[in-house]
């Protein structure tokens, strides 16, 4: 089924996920324990997954890993509370199957279940189960073993002859397991003892005539087990299973009955083997609950396919299935299918390379059937300079060579202040990534000793080790020990940070990420980012990026060739000319911003000077460089031209060069920010929800600045061509006068809001801050009395 999908939204990390304290308790070996391996799934990826527990939730996520199989990591988090920083690791005697429950404790008494709000389920791989009674997170200490008195284990080898575990799943009360065999178990760990009655049942016919019947309408026992799912629908308890084979049962858990078993009927099912099992919320308007059906063939070992079914549900006197047919398949050809989860109406795919998200029963034709969601990695690999497509160092040291034509001695430190400003910003700076990417550069700390360390103090450390890569200190040669450093951090920021799971809340909309070291959630783009960037479908769409303020069809026309041009213009100097124009402006250059402008356009007009041929000729050699010269000199032709004949065309389909700038200013309307007074006494509190609005907010601003940039470079370039594209005198005059104070004013209000949200959030002494914040080269006033939002 396959519309191409849209970019639709972008991961905002949670700050100060990266620096928690973990206090560690061990679980004592007992008697007990199991000692051997009673499993055949094995722990092959690290694995994460959360339970949203209460009104309001408390986010309980969990995370094993592969490199660390004995240990279980517990982090709670409520949106409207500050982050304690704490989070606990339970070790284990034993690795650990890939799988773990948290649910609220409604097996205690009250009082009981005060102090131990929280229960646990847990297994090995040798087949020892777990149930913990869990205080809140905050109020453990570090002690040797974890409490006695709120810890149950249960040996279940002894029930495990007939075939090894493959699936485990529970719910509050029940541990179920499922075997090779295709059998399933339930065991009453917590509510039961164990030697009481009904402590362990296996689930099966007893009907003689249901057994009949089973076995006249499959043919055959059911496959191994593969997957099961807990899942609460109207009050009922209701156990999904899924077997290798395809076929579906599901059970009623606390009458041990089966309600369903029917084959899913996967097309083409000749060597496809049934691999995972996910199930949506009921769709309460249609009785409909999805579910979705991971599928792998075993001559192509590369081919997966997951295949959503509709599963009809009745509820008279009593509850009735009716399995439908696949209504939707989605191949998963590129990227790991890391997790999935599944609504009423939606399908989350967690990859690798993205996350997309599937509208199922889709009928709305005015809704996107698919939409993309970029992870993290996309926007560090940006802001550090590693996306080949983007950047190029040559670039870089060219451009800051031209700009700095008389201060070659600052090139090198403006450089270095771009990389360290990028890697230390708000999304970017990870301390787990940075230690590693220390340590390989023989920086070792303690961990109390790396904590200790100041913003100054990583700059200073950092600073040193790329000063000291090399006898030369050239531009260029500073440029290539940043890019190897960043390689590096970049390298660990993936391989220590990976995505391990999915967090879905479809009730209030909350669709978060859970990584090897920290937590995340995904936000919707503003309207205008598709926009701005030339990622929107066709022609852009217009009126959604709240462009309805043109007056028609003629004037979106125009904008669409302004934005074009625009766009054309932004990639021909690439991010480099954005990042060096910030630079000039949070730093103290030996140029203002007000000179870099015209530097840059002059760039566009007549490429890099013969001085800079020198300076690559003595860092890349003469033939390279001259090679370099010529490819340069032919892009900047095919640009002057593209952009001659694109101006002269905008100035024919719009009649004139006013009604272009008019439909400029009314494009900057939405460029503006918008601004709302607040009381100076207003109550303002930090959490959770409050940090990832200002990570969002510096996601955004960043966009706004470098459009509102772009849009001024854009204007300037204009002026120098007036001549050329028979501009008016008039319009010249209000472009001067009118727009590009405009511009700068709009520049200058997004760099304030980005200063704010990525400024530290505790806040600096009055004095401090108004310091800071005068370090800004703005080129006027702004008034301190207004509040941008």
């Amino acid at each position: 089924m396959g519309s191409k999908s849209t970019l639709a939204g972008m991961e905002v990390p949670i700050i100060g996920m990266d620096t928690i304290k973990w206090i560690e308790l061990s679980v004592a070996i007992t008697n007990t324990a199991a000692t051997s391996t009673c499993v055949t799934t094995r722990l092959s990826d690290d694995c994460a997954s959360c339970s949203i527990i209460g009104d309001p939730p408390i986010y309980f996520i969990w995370r094993i890993y592969k490199a660390r199989p004995h240990m279980l990591e517990l982090i709670e988090l409520s949106a409207h509370k500050d982050f304690s920083g704490i989070g606990l690791r339970i070790i284990f005697p034993d690795a650990l199957f890939p799988f773990a429950y948290i649910s609220q404790n409604k097996i205690d008494s009250f009082l009981s279940s005060l102090n131990n709000p929280y229960l646990l389920y847990a297994m090995t791989v040798s087949g020892t189960a777990y149930s913990f009674r869990l205080r809140n997170i905050s109020a453990y200490s570090s002690c040797s073993n974890f409490p006695r008195d709120e810890l149950l284990e249960f040996n279940l080898q002894n029930y495990f002859h007939n075939g090894p575990i493959t699936s485990v799943a529970a719910t509050a009360g029940y541990l179920i397991v499922g075997r090779n065999d295709g059998s399933v178990v339930t065991f009453r760990l917590g509510l039961l003892h164990h030697d009481a009655p009904g402590f362990v049942h296996e689930l099966r016919d007893d009907s003689g005539i249901s057994r009949l019947w089973s076995f006249m309408s499959r043919g055959r026992t059911a496959g191994a087990l593969q997957d099961m799912v807990v899942l609460n629908i109207h009050g009922i308890e209701l156990l999904f299973v899924l077997h290798s084979d395809g076929t579906l049962q599901v059970w009623d858990l606390l009458r041990s009955s089966k309600i369903l078993s029917d084959s899913t009927s996967i097309p083409d099912s000749e060597g496809v083997t049934s691999v995972r099992l996910w199930v949506g919320e009921p769709n309460n308007d249609s009785s409909v609950i999805p579910l979705a059906v991971l599928c792998s063939r075993s001559l192509e070992i590369s081919k997966k396919v997951i295949y959503v079914f509709s599963l009809h549900c009745t509820l008279d006197d009593r509850i009735i299935f009716s399995l439908g047919a696949s209504v939707q398949n989605i191949p998963l050809e590129e990227g790991k299918c890391i997790d999935v989860k599944l609504t009423s109406k939606k399908i989350w795919i967690l990859r690798d390379n993205g996350l997309m998200m599937h509208n199922i029963f889709h009928k709305n034709m005015d809704e996107k059937e698919s939409q993309f969601f970029t992870l993290q990695e996309e926007l560090v690999a940006e802001h550090l300079f590693q996306s080949s497509e983007q950047f190029s160092l040559e670039d870089l040291v060219s451009m800051s060579h031209s700009v700095f034509s008389s201060a070659k001695d600052h090139v090198g430190p403006f450089i270095s202040n771009i990389f360290l400003r990028r890697l230390l910003c708000p999304g970017v700076h990870h301390n787990a990534v940075l230690r590693s990417t220390l340590l390989d550069y023989n920086r070792h700390w303690t961990d109390s000793e790396f904590r200790s360390l100041t913003v100054d103090g990583l700059k200073k450390e950092i600073r040193s080790i790329i000063e000291h890569q090399g006898v030369s200190e050239s531009a260029t040669s500073i440029c290539y020990h940043w890019r190897n450093f960043c390689a590096r951090y970049f390298h660990y920021w993936c391989k220590d940070n990976g995505p391990c799971g999915l967090i879905v809340q479809s009730s209030v909309g909350v669709v978060g990420l859970v990584r090897k070291n920290s937590v995340s959630l995904f936000r919707d783009l503003e309207d205008i980012e598709p926009l701005v960037d030339g990622s929107a479908d066709g022609l852009f769409d217009l009126v959604s990026s709240g462009l309805d303020l043109l007056d028609d069809g003629y004037e979106q026309e125009i904008l669409l060739e302004v934005l074009r041009c625009i766009i054309c213009m932004s990639q021909q100097l690439g991010k480099t000319a954005s990042a060096m124009f910030y630079e000039t402006l949070v730093s103290t250059p030996s140029i203002s911003s007000d000179e870099i402008i015209p530097r840059l356009l002059k760039l566009l007009e007549t490429g890099y000077s013969s001085s800079v041929s020198m300076y690559q000729m003595s860092d890349v050699g003469g033939d390279v460089a001259l090679v370099k010269e010529l490819v340069g000199h032919k892009n900047l032709r095919k640009f002057s031209i593209e952009m001659l004949l694109s101006l002269d065309a905008l100035s024919k389909k719009a009649a004139s060069w006013g009604k272009v700038l008019n439909v400029i200013e009314s494009y900057l309307q939405i460029l503006v920010p918008q601004k709302i007074i607040q009381k100076i006494d207003a109550d303002v509190t930090f959490n959770i929800h409050t940090s990832v609005m200002l990570q969002a907010a510096s996601q955004i601003t960043k966009v706004m600045f470098e459009s509102a940039f772009d849009v001024l470079l854009f204007v300037n370039y204009l002026l120098n061509l007036s001549g050329q594209i028979d501009m008016l005198h008039d319009d010249v005059s209000r472009i001067q006068l009118e727009l590009v104070p405009m511009i700068q004013e709009t520049v200058s209000e997004w760099l304030i809001i980005h200063f704010l949200v990525t400024t530290p959030s505790e806040s600096p002494a009055i004095e401090d801050f108004s310091s800071q914040l005068s370090t800004l080269q703005l080129g006027r006033p702004v008034t301190s009395t207004r509040f941008f939002h």
